[in-house]
């Protein structure tokens, strides 16, 4: 019974030990679509306070990933794709950004910047 209860410590340290590193790794907002609607320029996207700190962000270490994750259908796609074209208007190389189906509402694309993993050899 010792051995169940050491086994499960040493998984759930493992586990926080992933997070806490997850964690430092991505930052991330959510793009309603009413904000959208209101900032469909280039030069208004970067007065959204969330996007210009990814921007910033991204900025600072230009080898991380902008990952987009999308709403589905037509709608969604348009949307995902007009964004990244202005992301791109502003100097955001578009092979940084990466699209990806999958948002969590009709109204929202996450906007995630995740961190190059760095070779320390």
């Amino acid at each position: 019974m010792s051995f169940n209860i050491l086994a499960k410590n040493i998984l759930i340290m493992a586990i926080c030990l992933m997070s806490s590193k997850l964690g430092a790794q991505a930052f991330s907002i959510e793009l309603q679509s009413e904000t959208w609607d209101v900032a469909r320029h280039g030069e208004l996207l970067i007065k959204i306070p969330e996007l210009a700190t990814v921007i910033n962000k991204w900025s600072e270490d230009t080898a991380q990933k902008i990952e987009l994750r999308y709403p589905g259908g037509e709608e969604g796609v348009l949307w995902v794709e007009e964004l990244m074209d202005r992301l791109v208007s502003l100097g955001i190389p578009s092979s940084t950004i990466q699209l990806l189906p999958g948002s969590s509402a009709e109204d929202i694309i996450h906007v995630v910047l995740i961190e190059a993993i760095k070779n320390n050899e």
